[in-house]
């Protein structure tokens, strides 16, 4: 009767550790998760604002060259007696914009370029990152079994022992 309540006692304590190592495993499983999910929607809002600055710099070129195109019609219009020198001053003053608006343009790209490069970077860096925990959580649960087999070994050992002074 009284190996009985030993034997009881041990499989209801080991049950207890067993559960509570499992809601600890699963409650690291659910912040990894969390992180994960927190980390692709800062790179979703980083992709989306992206987008939405690249579009804005294309508005912008786009005004540009209506307000140049429009600023030469006007300037036509109004000194036709004096083509010839005028149109010498817009050639070059459109050359000039293109110029500005086309190095312009190639900053805006190279900066396009780093941020995808920064964002790859950051991606590549959760994965390593995210896999690194994953398989620290492994590991652990590995060691937790390990340790809850070594306790059930000890246990069974104590109850045979017990089992032999008592019989």
């Amino acid at each position: 009767a009284d190996v009985d309540r030993v034997e009881t006692t041990l499989k209801a304590d080991i049950d207890r550790v067993e559960t509570t190592l499992r809601a600890d495993i699963a409650e690291v499983k659910a912040d990894v998760d969390r992180v994960e999910t927190t980390l692709k929607a800062d790179i979703d809002r980083v992709e989306t604002t992206l987008r939405a600055d690249i579009a804005e710099v294309k508005a912008d070129v786009d005004r540009v060259e209506t307000t140049l195109k429009a600023d030469i019609d006007r300037v036509e219009t109004t000194l036709k007696a004096d083509i010839a020198a005028s149109e010498a001053r817009v050639q070059a003053k459109i050359a000039e914009v293109q110029a500005e608006t086309k190095a312009d343009i190639a900053g805006v790209r190279a900066e396009v370029a780093e941020v995808r490069t920064e964002v790859a970077n950051v991606r590549a860096e959760l994965k390593t990152n995210i896999g690194l925990v994953r398989s620290e959580i492994g590991d652990l649960a590995g060691r937790l079994y390990r340790q809850l087999w070594l306790m059930a070994v000890g246990i069974v050992g104590l109850t045979v022992a017990l089992v032999k002074l008592l019989g």
